[in-house]
């Protein structure tokens, strides 16, 4: 039976799409010793979103939140650490 991998989601969310930050968050990802195994840029819908963040849902900020992941696209990522 094969070992089961860790892997672990990472989104760059809208201000660091548009600032062009990308790159540079992959790369420290990478240097961290995970590699990227999957990646998508999205603009996420707000019912995307809402089930996303449930459990936030009843938090003050909440609806802002959503509000600003909508503001753009996010680049949504999988890594998974170096075997």
């Amino acid at each position: 039976m094969a070992a089961k991998t860790e892997r672990t989601f990472v989104a760059i969310k809208p201000d660091g799409v548009q600032r062009g930050l990308t790159g540079d968050i992959i790369k420290r990802f990478e240097q961290k010793g995970f590699r990227l195994v999957a990646m998508k840029f999205l603009q996420a819908s707000e019912e995307l979103l809402k089930e996303h963040y449930i459990d936030l849902r009843d938090r003050p900020f909440y609806p802002g939140l959503v509000k600003y992941m909508t503001s753009g696209p996010v680049l949504a990522m999988e890594h998974c650490p170096w075997e």
